[in-house]
């Protein structure tokens, strides 16, 4: 992967978690519900290392809401809402953009 250029890495935490550095990954993808502190800013950590092929990284996080208009937040739904805290405590800049089905 280290060598690549415009490689595709489809992984889980488990895979990314300890020992792993191929600083010319470029973007992230959250499609998992987590709210751990330590495993989001360690994969957010392996996209920011520097590479001479790199210029920018960039995190996508997808969440959704089931909730139906209930006052009650489904499980997916309040580990997005613990993450985005973790990106204002970080000083992160992030957009967030609410896409209709």
């Amino acid at each position: 992967m280290e060598a690549q250029t415009n490689a595709i890495l489809v992984a889980s935490y488990g895979t990314l978690a300890i020992g792993i550095n191929i600083p010319s990954l470029a973007a992230l993808i959250f499609t998992h519900p987590t709210k751990s502190m330590i495993r989001v800013l360690q994969s957010i950590g392996r996209i920011l290392r520097k590479s001479d092929s790199k210029t920018a990284a960039t995190v996508i996080d997808i969440a959704d809401d089931l909730s139906g208009g209930r006052a009650s937040k489904n499980h997916t739904l309040n580990h997005f809402l613990e993450r985005i805290a973790i990106y204002g405590r970080e000083k992160f800049n992030y957009t967030l953009k609410e896409v209709e089905f």
